[in-house]
């Protein structure tokens, strides 16, 4: 570790009442995902989330996809559900969608090794690792290799050479599961649940629901507060597709604060350009979204601008030339 991290740790110390037997350093650690086989089969996320059905399943597991500290991977956002993150359509189910884990991910390549069956650090990616990861999966994979390892022995086989079939019927009779279930549909997600109502807060409020949008922007609820029923953003794109306008009145001509909602994050973009037409006057404001919000507050004020009723005003904000996720949640003018 660096000796930055060395130090500032080490003034903290060690918990006095834990682990006394050990100099109160812990006596096993956990390795949540180590070094592993490339098989003749590698699980990844497409197997857990697209194609679960295989023709030589050993196992049938369901735990979520819970790469911890990931915004995101392929398409999709990813969520916090449970203490884990996911993707937002594994969101729903408390253990994830059931998938098949095939028995090739367990077995060398041929020309590797033919003797060898690896359930524990099979052949899968850190996606799948993070779905297999878990206790039940680990006993049945065991249990499978196990059974596998002993008829390879029993009829002097290389273990790519044991036919799938048969190995089937001997973990059917040792009550094995090797079916997908049948799951009943999800319950359709509750319309229009507000997190924070726009007509509760004061002033000029332009949500996102109030845009003209064009390019392909995302819709999304899962960070928490927002503004209405929900936010857009443009999947980190940074292509200058994704464009959102405003049009508007204000009713009395002055000096207005604007405000912006949005979920910040590290992930966010660092210049979310932002436009300010009223009449000939032009307004560029470049919005930081990693800066937080102001504690307890929805909004986050990012500037000032002068404003003249008998005008329309457009707010114009773009994805062009961006560094991050763009988060279209909601504006707030209020007059000085």
């Amino acid at each position: 570790m660096p000796e930055r991290i060395r130090k500032e740790m080490s003034e903290l110390g060690l918990c006095r009442d834990e682990f006394a037997d050990y100099g109160h350093w812990s006596p096993q650690l956990y390795v949540r995902e180590g070094r592993r086989m490339i098989g003749a089969y590698i699980v990844s996320q497409k197997d857990i989330l697209d194609e679960p059905q295989k023709d030589d399943a050993i196992v049938v597991s369901s735990f979520p996809i819970d790469s911890h500290d990931c915004q995101r991977v392929g398409t999709g956002e990813f969520v916090v559900n449970e203490g884990t993150i996911m993707p937002v359509r594994m969101a729903g189910r408390r253990h994830g969608y059931p998938y098949h884990i095939p028995y090739r991910a367990i077995t060398p390549k041929v020309a590797e090794c033919s003797n060898l069956l690896v359930p524990v650090a099979l052949s899968c990616t850190h996606v799948g690792i993070s779905s297999i990861r878990v206790e039940p999966t680990w006993m049945i994979l065991g249990q499978s290799a196990g059974i596998a390892a002993a008829l390879c022995a029993k009829q002097n086989l290389d273990v790519q050479k044991l036919p799938y079939p048969a190995l089937r019927e001997r973990l059917l009779a040792q009550k094995q599961v090797l079916d997908l279930p049948v799951l009943p549909d999800l319950p359709p997600e509750p319309k229009g649940a507000m997190s924070i109502d726009p007509k509760t807060l004061p002033g000029i409020v332009l949500d996102d629901a109030q845009a003209e949008l064009k390019g392909p922007w995302s819709r999304s609820s899962n960070f928490k507060p927002h503004i209405g029923t929900g936010y857009l953003h443009d999947d980190k794109r940074g292509d200058g597709e994704c464009v959102a306008v405003f049009r508007f009145k204000v009713p009395q001509s002055g000096l207005y604060e604007l405000r912006m909602a949005y979920s910040a994050h590290e992930t966010r973009a660092t210049q979310a350009p932002l436009t300010i037409q009223n009449g000939e006057k032009s307004i560029e404001l470049p919005v930081d979204q990693t800066q937080p919000l102001p504690a307890g507050e929805a909004f986050r004020s990012i500037g000032k601008i002068d404003l003249q009723k008998e005008i329309e005003t457009t707010i114009t904000l773009r994805n062009a030339g961006t560094n991050g996720f763009v988060i279209l949640d909601a504006l707030q003018l209020v007059a000085e």
